[in-house]
């Protein structure tokens, strides 16, 4: 009996699963609003019955394929930042391109992108600001391990995130996309770095 349970279970997750992958690589293709219901249930391989049992609507499916990107996002960045053995400024840049290139890989490089993010601002908004604002303190908690950048690491946590996104936004491949975010977080990070030392009471001015 306890095995029968088990398997029902499992597959039940399977579905699921499947559901939510399915639905990804539509939204994907065809943007929000040429997605049905029905399209998902056919690619995931389940009964129509078998999908709205777990998702009402639409709307309900697409905020559960931005969790699995928020998620999905949050364990990538994470895992950068606890990188063993790197540099301050080596584990910030590979957690912006790591955000950035999943953003990039699941959403941007749609061709119904815009699409894509203004449902996501409409239907999940709240959810990613909270993902966001967990990455920002993680990305600041590091940033405040370098004396120098300590100061003002909530500040520079917001730049590289944010400032990022826009240069994201208008790259047009991935490769694109590390150049010009590897760019960006270096300098800004060296450029905090001589702003520091110029401070009062650092005992140290500009040549």
């Amino acid at each position: 009996m306890i095995r029968r349970a088990e398997s029902r279970e499992a597959d039940s997750s399977a579905a699921h699963r499947r559901i939510i992958r399915a639905a990804e690589e539509l939204f994907k293709k065809s943007g929000f609003q040429g997605v049905t219901m029905e399209a998902v249930a056919r690619d995931a391989a389940v009964s129509k019955a078998t999908l709205y049992s777990r998702f009402r609507n639409k709307d309900e499916l697409f905020q559960a394929v931005c969790s699995r990107m928020a998620d999905l996002t949050s364990r990538a960045f994470g895992e950068a930042l606890a990188t063993q053995g790197e540099a301050v400024d080596q584990r910030a840049l590979s957690a912006v391109l790591a955000k950035h290139r999943l953003t990039f890989t699941l959403v941007r490089s749609s061709p119904h992108a815009e699409d894509l993010f203004t449902h996501k601002a409409q239907l999940a908004g709240d959810l990613f600001e909270r993902a966001e604002n967990a990455l920002l303190e993680q990305l600041g908690a590091v940033l405040a391990e370098d004396s120098a950048l300590r100061p003002s690491a909530p500040q520079l946590a917001r730049a590289l995130l944010f400032a990022g996104g826009e240069l994201a936004a208008r790259s047009t491949t991935v490769a694109e996309l590390e150049s010009e975010l590897g760019a960006f977080v270096t300098v800004h990070l060296a450029g905090a770095r001589a702003l520091a030392r110029t401070r009062p009471g650092t005992g140290r001015r500009p040549a």
